[in-house]
This record gives C-alpha cells, sequence and structure tokens, in this order.
C-alpha cells in the first residue's frame, strides 16, 4: 500500500492568521468533497481530487471573523464566502465531521453546525470547556457530545442548544468516536486511559467493560473503524516522558489488546483503513510514514517519507483509503493517491489524470454559486445613455459618496431617515453571531414587517397638510369607494357625458412609438368589501359602458364592443330574444341580453359572464382552441380574436334560424318581418353581414367546370407578394374577395391530378351581393405586413375613415369604418391585450327648441377603461405595439337595404304565465309559487319582491401577507342556483309566482347551503324535486320584468344583480340595505337583525330561504313607507334608525343568542283589510302544520294576517327543510343575509369583516 504525491495546495493567509496551517482534515462520506480546518478558525471545502476546485468558505463558531480582504488572493475563486462568526476566542478548527445532512464543526470555544452549502444551521457555545472532541449520539441523531477539559456536554442540533453536562471520570478528554458496539462511544482521556461509555446510562461505563489504560505517559491520539480501535501516545523513560514507540491496537467489544505496531520514530497520528481494519498508515512528526498491513506480517508492511520541510499538522484517509490527506506547519495541504500519477497512470484523450472521487460513488452534488451574467452587448447610437456603461470597481470612496445628512436635510426631497429601533425591543434583544433577537413586545403584536408612512421632505414646506404634499395632481391609482368616502365624503357626481378634459392620464407618446398609459393592461383590484368596492368611475367617465376582466375569455370583450355598436348585429341580437329559442347555450341569445344590458347601463361597467359561460359550455370552441385560460399569457391576441370573430359570425347566423324561421331584413314590406318558413332561407345574420362567394373551378385537362357557392361572414385580407407601388386597403379588401389562383388537385370529371383553375365572384343571385356590413380580419402575421400599416407623417395611412371599391357591379360600393379591434403588446415578453375602437353618435343632450345633429365620435373601449379619441389617433399605428386585427365596415347606404324598424322589441309576456321545468321528479307538494294569471301582468310601477340565491363554480384564489393581511386575486365565481320573486301588491300580495331553481352543467365546488338553503342534488334535473329551469329561461322572466318596468325590492341586490348579470335602472330598485342605514355610516344591516328588531321576527334559524327573505325585505319597505306618509320630513325615521344602531351596537349587530321578545321599537303593524273572518287562534304545532298545507296547495290567496302568514310559512319551512340544512347554529344568525356586502359567497368570506 503505496501513496504518490497529487497535489500540493498552500493556505492563503487571513487577517488574523498570517500563515494558517490546516488542523483538522475530514473527507466527505457522501460527497466528492475535502473539509479542511486552520487554525484561524477557517472551514474550506475543496471538490474533486483531480484540480481541487474551492467551493465553499465560512468561519466555525467560536472563532473570529475573518476579513473580506483575504479573499483577494487565488485561493477563494469562485467560492462562496459567508460570515457568521461569533464569540472573541481566536481558536483552530479542533474537529470536523460530516453527516448525511450537516457539516459539524468544533472549536475550543463550541460547536456548530452548517449546511453544504454554509448556511449555518445551529450553534452551541462553551468557552469554558476548551472543547477538544466531539462524537454524534449512536441514539439519537439529533444529539452531540461533545468533550474537553471536565464536564463534557451533550447538546441538541435541532434546537442549537445544551440539553445537559455529563459527569467524566477523567478531567480531559482526548479523543471521542462512536462504536459499532453495542451502540456506546468510545472515550480516550489525556492520562493514557480508554473507555465505552453508554448513552442509554447517561454516559457511564459499560457494565461489561473495563477500562483499559492504553499508555502510562499520556494518550495523544485514538482512531475508531469497524470493531478495532488504536492509540498512540506517551511513555515514561527513566522518570522522563517520551513518545511511546508502540501503537497500542484492541478489539473494542472487549477492549483486549492485540499485538502492538512497533513504530521507532514515535508515531504522531496512527489512522485504520476504512475498508480493511488489518491495515493500518502510521506517521511520525517529521513525516516519516509506515503503510501495515497487519494480516501479512512485518514483510507487508512499507516506509516512505512525506515531503513536508517542517512538521505534520494533520491526516486523514478517505472513505475508501484510497487517498491520503495531511497539512505541515508551512500552511500547505498535501495529497497523495495510490494510484499510479506518473508516466503508467491512466488518462483520457484530452490528457487528464483518470481519478475517482473522494467517497467512491456520486453522491450529493456540491453547491455552487451561480455565475454572474455577462453585460449586455452596447449598440451605441445617439440616444443610448451613458449609464449603460456601469462603474468600474474602486478601492477607496469616490467623491460623490458624501453623507446623506450633507445633503439629505428635512427640507430635501431625499430626507428619509431611518426609524429608530423601539426601546422595548432593544431591552429584550440578544445577540448571536452578530445578529440581535428579540421578541416581539406586547404592544407591536400584528405590525411585523409593517413601515408606517412618515412625512418627507416637505413637511416644513407651506404646502403640506399633516406632513404630506399636494401638487394639485390627481391620483395616479384608483382608491376604493370605500377609501374615497372615507377620504371625501363630499364628492361630486361624476358627469357621464363625453368630456375628456379630466382624463386620468395624458394623450402622448404616439408619435415617439411609446404606449400611452390609457392603452395598457388594466385589472381589477379587490378589497375586503370585494369588487363592488373597486371604482370603476376612475376609468371611465363617458355614457357608454365597458366590460370587466375578471371571467374566464374576457379577451372577447373588446370584438363584443366592436359588435355591440353595430346596429343591424344589435337589432337582430336583441330580437332573437324576443322568440322562442329552445337552445339552452345560445351565443345569440347571450349576446342579445348582454348589448340590452350595455344599453340600460348607460356608463356602468358590466361584465359578459353569461356569455362566457354560454361560450365556454360549447364544445367547437374548445376543438377549435379559442379558450384562454391563461390570463399571463404572452401568446398573440390578435390571431386568437380573429379566430374567434370567424366563428363566432358563422355561430350567430346557424343561431339567427329558430325551427327553420328567421327575420327577413331584406323586404320593406311589414307582412315580410314575420317569421315565414316558406318565403326565407337566407339566416338574418347572413343577410347582415353574409357575402355570398361563388366558386368556379376548371380542369384544364378536360374543360370540365364546376360551381359551388357559399356565404363568408369574415374576409380574410390577403396581402399581393410583391408589390412595386404602395399598397391601398381599398385594393387588398376587393382582391381578398375577388381571387383567381391555380391549384392542383383530383378533377371530379377526368379523376386525374391536374392543375384547376380557381375563380371567385359574387353570387349573382343578389341585387345588391355586397352585404350592409363587413367584417375584415386584417391577418398580421408578420412584420413585413405590418410595413403596410406603419403611419407615416409623409404619406396617407393605408386604412382610411371611408373605404370604396368596385362591387363587380360596374358600381362603386362606399363603406365606412365603424370599429376596430386592435392588439396592444408592449414587446414580445409581456402579455397582449385587445382594444376596441367604436364609432358611435353623439348623444348630446338637446337644449329646449333646439335640434342637435348627432355628430359620430370614436370612444376607445380597454375593457372596463372607456375614453374618447381621436380620429387621427384611431388610424394611427405608429409601431408594432399597436396591430389591427379585426375591421368592421358598414355600407353607408344600410339604411336603404334593410328594414330594421319592425324587428321585435319586446319579450312575449307569455314567459310569465307559464311554468316551465326540466326536473323528472318534480314533486308538486313543494312547490311553494303560483303563476301568474292573464288579469295579473305587470304595469309599470308594480311593486315585486326578489331574492336570489348562489352556488359556488370557482373558489377564490387570496395570498396572505406577512403582516396578516389577505389580498384576494381572484374572486370567487358564483352561479344563480334559485330566484324567487313574490307580488308585492293586490290580492296575491306576498304570494310567490316565480320560485325557479337553475340547472347547471358545469362542477359546483360549493353549494353554501347553510347561505343559500341549496342541497346537492336540488339542481340535478333527475333528482330535483322543485321547479328546475335553464338559466336562460329564468334570466329571460326577469329581462322581461324590468321591461314592463316593475319596481324590485330586496335586501342587497347590488350583489345579486351583478352575479345574476342583469342592470336594473337605479329608479327601479328600492333596496331595503339602503333604506335602512344612515348615511355616512359603513355599517350596513343584516335582514336578519332588521327582522328581528322591527318586524320582531325570527328568521333564518336554520337555513336561508330566499322566498322567506323577500318576504321579509317587502314588509321592511311596507314599514319604511308608512314612516314616509306619516311623516314627509322623516324625523320619525331617522329616530328609529338611530334606535335601531344603538341597540345594534349594544349587540354587535346580531340577535342574541337567547332570542328575548324584539324590544318594542314602533307600534305594532296593521293588518290589511281583508274580506275573510279573523281566524281562531291556535297552538304553534297546528299553526305549522295548516301552514304547511296552504303553502303545498297554493290555495290561500287571501290571509287574514299578513304577518302572521309569514311567520307560519317560515316556521313550515323550516320543517320541510330543517332537517337537511345541515348542522347550522345561531352564530350565522348575527350575520343575517349579510345583503350589504353581498350574499352567497361573500357570506362565507366575509362574516369576520362585518360582525
Amino acid at each position: 500500500m503505496t501513496y504518490n504525491p497529487l497535489h500540493l495546495l498552500p493556505i492563503p493567509p487571513q487577517s488574523i492568521d498570517p500563515k494558517p496551517i490546516p488542523t483538522s482534515i475530514e473527507f466527505d462520506s457522501f460527497s466528492d468533497t475535502l473539509w479542511i480546518g486552520t487554525s484561524s478558525g477557517i472551514v474550506s471545502a475543496l471538490c474533486t481530487p483531480l484540480n481541487l476546485t474551492r467551493n465553499v468558505q465560512f468561519p466555525t463558531h467560536g472563532s473570529k471573523p475573518f476579513s473580506s480582504s483575504s479573499n483577494v488572493n487565488g485561493f477563494l475563486g469562485n467560492v462562496i464566502t459567508l460570515g457568521g462568526g461569533g464569540g472573541g476566542m481566536n481558536s483552530s478548527v479542533r474537529e470536523i465531521r460530516v453527516t448525511d445532512r450537516d457539516v459539524w464543526t468544533l472549536t475550543e470555544g463550541g460547536i456548530g453546525g452548517r449546511m453544504r452549502g454554509g448556511r449555518a444551521k445551529w450553534t452551541v457555545s462553551d468557552p469554558s470547556r476548551s472543547l477538544r472532541t466531539m462524537s454524534p449520539n449512536p441514539t439519537n441523531s439529533h444529539e452531540v457530545l461533545a468533550g474537553g477539559n471536565g464536564q463534557m456536554i451533550l447538546a441538541n442540533t435541532s434546537r442549537g442548544e445544551i440539553v445537559r453536562k455529563v459527569e467524566s471520570n477523567e478531567s480531559s478528554i482526548v479523543k471521542l468516536s462512536p462504536s459499532s458496539f453495542n451502540r456506546s462511544v468510545l472515550s480516550a482521556s489525556l492520562s493514557g486511559q480508554i473507555n465505552l461509555l453508554d448513552p442509554r446510562t447517561g454516559y457511564k461505563s459499560l457494565n461489561t467493560i473495563i477500562p483499559v489504560q492504553a499508555h502510562t505517559g499520556g494518550l495523544s491520539g485514538a482512531d475508531i473503524k469497524g470493531n478495532m480501535v488504536c492509540t498512540w501516545g506517551w511513555t515514561h523513560m527513566q522518570g522522563h516522558p517520551m513518545p511511546d514507540p508502540l501503537v497500542k491496537i484492541y478489539d473494542i467489544r472487549t477492549l483486549r489488546p492485540l499485538p502492538p505496531i512497533s513504530f521507532p520514530a514515535g508515531p504522531a497520528f496512527a489512522l485504520l483503513h476504512p475498508t480493511d481494519p488489518s491495515k493500518l498508515v502510521i506517521s511520525s512528526q517529521q513525516g516519516m510514514l509506515q503503510s501495515v498491513d497487519m494480516s501479512g506480517g512485518s514483510a507487508a508492511s512499507t516506509f516512505q517519507q512525506l515531503d513536508v520541510n517542517s512538521y505534520v499538522t494533520s491526516m486523514a484517509l478517505s472513505p475508501r483509503g484510497d487517498y491520503l490527506a495531511f497539512g505541515d506547519a508551512d500552511g500547505h495541504l498535501h495529497l497523495w493517491t495510490n494510484y499510479e500519477t506518473g508516466e503508467t497512470a491512466q488518462v483520457d484523450e484530452n490528457g487528464q489524470l483518470i481519478l475517482p472521487t473522494f467517497n467512491g460513488y456520486d453522491g450529493i452534488k456540491p453547491e455552487w454559486p451561480d455565475q454572474p451574467d455577462p453585460p449586455p452587448p452596447i449598440v451605441w447610437e445617439e440616444t443610448t445613455p451613458l449609464n449603460l456603461i456601469g462603474m468600474p470597481y474602486y478601492s477607496e470612496s469616490l467623491l460623490s459618496n458624501f453623507p446623506p445628512e450633507l445633503y439629505a436635510t428635512e427640507v430635501s426631497p431625499f430626507y428619509n431617515p431611518p426609524l429608530p429601533i423601539p426601546p422595548a425591543v432593544l431591552n429584550s434583544m440578544k445577540m448571536v453571531d452578530f445578529v440581535g433577537y428579540a421578541t416581539t413586545p406586547k404592544e407591536l403584536k400584528g405590525k411585523r414587517y409593517v413601515i408606517p408612512s412618515r412625512p418627507g421632505a416637505g413637511k416644513n414646506t407651506s404646502n403640506t397638510i399633516n406632513g404630506h404634499s399636494f401638487s394639485g395632481r390627481r391620483d395616479s391609482e384608483p382608491r376604493f369607494r370605500s377609501e374615497k368616502d372615507k377620504k371625501n365624503k363630499s364628492t361630486k357626481k361624476i358627469n357621464r357625458q363625453n368630456s375628456t378634459d379630466d382624463q386620468d392620464v395624458e394623450n402622448d407618446g404616439l408619435d415617439q412609438g411609446e404606449i400611452p398609459k390609457y392603452y395598457r393592461k388594466v385589472e381589477i383590484k379587490y378589497s375586503k368589501f370585494g369588487i363592488e368596492d373597486f371604482d370603476f368611475d376612475y376609468y371611465n367617465r363617458t355614457i357608454y359602458s365597458g366590460l370587466e376582466t375578471d371571467i374566464l375569455n374576457s379577451y372577447t370583450n373588446a370584438l363584443l364592443q366592436a359588435i355591440h355598436y353595430i346596429l343591424p348585429i344589435r337589432k337582430v341580437a336583441t330580437a332573437h330574444i324576443c322568440v322562442d329559442c329552445k337552445k339552452e347555450h345560445c351565443l345569440l341569445c347571450e349576446a342579445g341580453f348582454l348589448f340590452r344590458m350595455l344599453e340600460d347601463a348607460k356608463g356602468r361597467n358590466c361584465q359578459a359572464s353569461n356569455f362566457s359561460r354560454a361560450f365556454s359550455a360549447t364544445p367547437q370552441a374548445s376543438a377549435l382552441g379559442l379558450m384562454d385560460d391563461n390570463d399571463k399569457s404572452t401568446a398573440p391576441y390578435g390571431s386568437l380574436i380573429q379566430n374567434f370573430n370567424r366563428w363566432l359570425l358563422s355561430t350567430f347566423s346557424t343561431e339567427s334560424i329558430v325551427e327553420g324561421e328567421t327575420f327577413n331584413l331584406r323586404h320593406k314590406g311589414i307582412q315580410d318581418l314575420t317569421l315565414d318558413k316558406e318565403n326565407n332561407t337566407t339566416s338574418a345574420i347572413d343577410q347582415v353581414l353574409g357575402l355570398e362567394i361563388k366558386t368556379t373551378n376548371t380542369c384544364r385537362s378536360c374543360g370540365f367546370v364546376s360551381e359551388r357557392d357559399t356565404t363568408l361572414h369574415a374576409v380574410d385580407l390577403l396581402y399581393p407578394k410583391k408589390s412595386t407601388r404602395p399598397l391601398r386597403f381599398d385594393d387588398v379588401l376587393r382582391s381578398s374577395i375577388f381571387r383567381e389562383n391555380t391549384t392542383k388537385a383530383v378533377c371530379s370529371n377526368c379523376k386525374s391530378f391536374t392543375p384547376l383553375d380557381s375563380k371567385r365572384t359574387l353570387s349573382p343571385k343578389r341585387q345588391n351581393p355586397l352585404p350592409p356590413i363587413l367584417s375584415i380580419n386584417t391577418m398580421m402575421n408578420s412584420i413585413e405586413l405590418f410595413e403596410h400599416w406603419r403611419t407615416d407623417i409623409s404619406t396617407d395611412g393605408f386604412l382610411q375613415p371611408f373605404v370604396e371599391f368596385d362591387g363587380g357591379n360596374g358600381e362603386n360600393v362606399r363603406y365606412e369604418v365603424k370599429s376596430l379591434v386592435v392588439q396592444i403588446q408592449e414587446n414580445d415578453s409581456t402579455p397582449a391585450h385587445l382594444v376596441s375602437f367604436v364609432k358611435v353618435p353623439n348623444e348630446s343632450d338637446t337644449v329646449e327648441g333646439e335640434t342637435e345633429a348627432k355628430v359620430s365620435q370614436w370612444i376607445m373601449f380597454n375593457d372596463f377603461l372607456v375614453r374618447q379619441v381621436s380620429e387621427e389617433e384611431v388610424f394611427n399605428f405608429p409601431d408594432q405595439w399597436k396591430v389591427p386585427s379585426v375591421i368592421i365596415l358598414q355600407r353607408i347606404d344600410t339604411s336603404s337595404l334593410l328594414e330594421l324598424s319592425n324587428l321585435p322589441t319586446s319579450i312575449d309576456k307569455s314567459v310569465l304565465l307559464k311554468d316551465v321545468s326540466i326536473a323528472w321528479n318534480k314533486r308538486n307538494a313543494m312547490i311553494k309559487h303560483t303563476i301568474f294569471g292573464p288579469n295579473e301582468l305587470p304595469q309599470p310601477g308594480t311593486l315585486i319582491a326578489i331574492d336570489a340565491e348562489f352556488v359556488a363554480l370557482q373558489q377564490e384564489e387570496m395570498e396572505f401577507r406577512s403582516d396578516g393581511t389577505k389580498n384576494i386575486l381572484r374572486p370567487s365565481h358564483m352561479s344563480l342556483a334559485r330566484v324567487s320573486v313574490l307580488r308585492g301588491q293586490g290580492e296575491k300580495e306576498g304570494i310567490p309566482f316565480i320560485d325557479d331553481y337553475i340547472h347547471t352543467s358545469e362542477t359546483v365546488v360549493d353549494y353554501l347551503t347553510e347561505y343559500s338553503g341549496i342541497k346537492p342534488g336540488d339542481l340535478d334535473p333527475n333528482n330535483s324535486p322543485h321547479t328546475l329551469v335553464p338559466l336562460k329561461v329564468a334570466y329571460k322572466k326577469l329581462r322581461l320584468l324590468v321591461d314592463l318596468g316593475c319596481i324590485f325590492i330586496g335586501h342587497g341586490l347590488a350583489k345579486d344583480f351583478r352575479t345574476i348579470n342583469i342592470f336594473i335602472p337605479s329608479e327601479q330598485v328600492m333596496d331595503t340595505v339602503h333604506i335602512f342605514t344612515i348615511p355616512g355610516r359603513q355599517r350596513k344591516l343584516s335582514l336578519k337583525f332588521l327582522a328581528w328588531y322591527l318586524l320582531k321576527k325570527d328568521i333564518q334559524t336554520n337555513s336561508h330561504d330566499s322566498i322567506e327573505d323577500s318576504k321579509f325585505a317587502l314588509l321592511l319597505y311596507k314599514l319604511y313607507r308608512e314612516y314616509i306618509e306619516k311623516d314627509d320630513q322623516g324625523d320619525e325615521f331617522r329616530i328609529l334608525m338611530d334606535n335601531v344602531f344603538n341597540e345594534g351596537h349594544k349587540l354587535g349587530f346580531k340577535p342574541p343568542t337567547d332570542r328575548p321578545n324584539s324590544p318594542n321599537a314602533f307600534p305594532p303593524l296593521q293588518a290589511p283589510p281583508t274580506p275573510n273572518p279573523p281566524k281562531q287562534p291556535r297552538s304553534r304545532k297546528s299553526s305549522n302544520k295548516n301552514s304547511n298545507n296552504n303553502n303545498n296547495n297554493n290555495t290561500n290567496t287571501n290571509q287574514s294576517n299578513w304577518t302572521d302568514t309569514i311567520n307560519v310559512s317560515a316556521n313550515g319551512n323550516d320543517q320541510n327543510n330543517g332537517n337537511n340544512s345541515g348542522n347550522n347554529n345561531t352564530n350565522n344568525g348575527g350575520r343575517g343575509r349579510g345583503r350589504g356586502r353581498g350574499k352567497a359567497q361573500s357570506q362565507q368570506n366575509q362574516s369576520q369583516n362585518q360582525w
């Protein structure tokens, strides 16, 4: 066993140790790493035996930190240097132990554990022990035993603390090492005695083992491998101590001595071979090395002289014994190996030695620092900033680095001194490795990582208020409405006319290629009050409504806005909802409902949630790849919206034919505008925008001519490959419609594969073949094509406001650009989005006696950001951040081609007279509503009470911040599950005429039974016992009630209408949330509390019921009308509300759990006059039973006392549904309906916030 020199590596000097020497060396058994500890307290890791690459370096615990200036030497190179040394001792590294998880280091002052990457995990300090050695606990991997002078210490490596101190029979311990025998620990003392300690008995000596005196003059060290242990030390010769020339060998199982090994030079180190304990390596202080094979006798020993000029300070063998590392007093590290390193060594094709790893296998990979990115190349232009060069490295301070107090004075804009640490924190702070740790004081609980806003530079100037500077500029970010109300309660009403003098951003940067602020992607922010608290008015000050983005596939908003303002398409869509369309997910129906909502909203934000739901439920859309599941996608939305435009218009064309009938718009007579199957074969959408094409194919071989008629709904622009003159949009459009090309195909006549001449022209069947509306896809898929569109100041733009070309019959047809959809994307790495431009007539108010002509104007729709823009900006395409995608043209003679005035505009009232249900197991005994009779149809101003329940289709996504607050990333997706509408007046007042459960084909993630009363199975056609209808049927009923001018009464209707996706004018809504409140207060009262306090009724005791809630909302409204009719000034009602709020503050705005009698806040309500005689008093049980019968049969049309009937009905509902409502308790009662802040999901998420 002979070793050959491989490497000689000098240890670089440190600031605290000019000549460090290796004091401890350890090979990593789990990684290809050699660990070195020096006399300066530094531990370094060297990787791979071939080149000893420097990896990580750190100070050990208990040593002084080293200066970073020492890293200038070539020793560190690409090393990770970590601080964290502690203490005040300058002690060397005594021992290193490597586990599968950590690297343990021991110095005279303490022990520390770090990860292989250098991060500190735990430390234990005990400078009084003068520690020399350590050993892991064989029975507990999270404990380490360390010894030195006096008592030994047992430390926990998980908590970094001393568990206990262990008494030792010896005053000084030299070596501790784990033993495989009986899970014990070998202890070698300075007195020369070796012993085995039992961890299970508090590290006392094993009862079966007698300690052995190995060396009479003292012990220098010991090594243990398997069942063998070798020791070396001192002996006495003629009364004088001298090195013992014998290396003693013992069997650790009995501490029986084996034949010693003689080493006349005096052993300084003796290492047992890791894989063969019969082999031994012995070294003297001067470098005499002897390799002994005890199984081969004296002939098996070899002697070598180590290349040292001083003396050996440390030594270690690799896990397989093939590498020997030692250090000398000159500060050098030597690495030798038993592999050949000379001419006979094995090398690869590059001439490099082939050597195995230190540990002998591919273990844990060493961690390396990330390589710094090279500086980007600088392209020098006139506009290149000089700061791209970067600053060089300086060894001394620059002139510009003068103290901040010289320039950042109190009146400077840079004045921002750090906050002082509170004294309570400083008093309890403990320093560990130069890092202070303190517990959070009680007065600072809940304020971690929160930096309070402080007045900056202008606090001493005159234009500040409370330390905050005011410059007259409007806020750069929108505030929530709740914050605006707190900040300024006297806000003026927003003028929703087309004013552009107070826009939130400036119209700049178009000519310079910069993206104006209002083109950027807008996002909705959420407060604890939900989306209703977001200030949409900040983005829209016009009378045109925008569309929100918090729904799936919101990229379609731009095209929907562009289509909505095309009058013929809007008229057909709104007329389609007036016919009996049986298709459940009809996109044309949903578009018609959406267009009606946009018309009624008059600038209020809307959302296309129902349209998106029907779109997502269409299999063809998913198959064509039209779904957008990632709102952060950088995919080109321009191509996606063109595919969607082509598919949507084709779908509209199919859906506009209902049971083979459609509207005939091309005839003037009123008799031709009815649904007539015989006279109309072309759908209404095709009559508006269908381009009938005749394609003729001629075979060059046989001359056979074939013809095919098709209808185009969108024209894809086809650009010429080469053009010697500037292109005009008119010419490109005409060449895209009228095409002539040659393709190879199989002739249907001669069956040969031959060239076919194809020619596409307009169909001669129509007198006006070009449609009134043309939808065009720009097909912009390359940079070269955009050059045709790029706007140049010297020439006219490619696209002009008016387009004129020959329609094929010799007459020019003139079109006007009505809307555009463009893609906005700053660069390829940022998400893209779509913006639409629409030309709308000016709807300014006219002065009395004058008629103002309607002048068209351009409106930009960036989702819910809406503003007026100039025509020049619409047709300006300065750079590739603004790329056109869809263009919609309208003929200027459209009014003479289409007759739109006689299209139906109102929904058939018979929908309120039909009780439709798709439930297979509908149970009449559970039906609680009675539909309208023919003489009960509502009139304008008819009172109706409404309430709705919802289920969750998708849970909300939120993130929790470090200070405990939460931020909503995406709100929950709710779906209408039940809607109940009651008569608010007349003989059947309080009787519901609509109680529909809504069928949903989507997966319900939460039925919210506790708050909605909806149970699994209620929305399933196979199991539901209720009246179950599709969403479109229920929506059409509500749409008709709005059109009839009904007054909707309810509690918290804003959230209901928003989720239903319907807009109802404010003059048709009577919301008791806003009626029963005090102006200026944020608190909104729940329906449950109002019913308990004002009506003396307990509701929502077991579960929510929409009929019950709507009845009590109607009762509250009746009560409010009584007070207003009694006192026009409303003084009595204000006194009542003061009493309500005073009582609410005492009870936490929820009824008490013991349910005492409600306070007598007002005289009892008088029962309305009735022709029936009063009923006899009856018990509560009997009343409940009779009430159930009345509700189930729907025959009790005239109740003697309405309030009693409501009470009985509520109790009856409890009997019907109470057992299925879950384990509800009275804690839900205080929340009530939570209508002030929304229902359903908001009830679940905000109950703690409200109460």
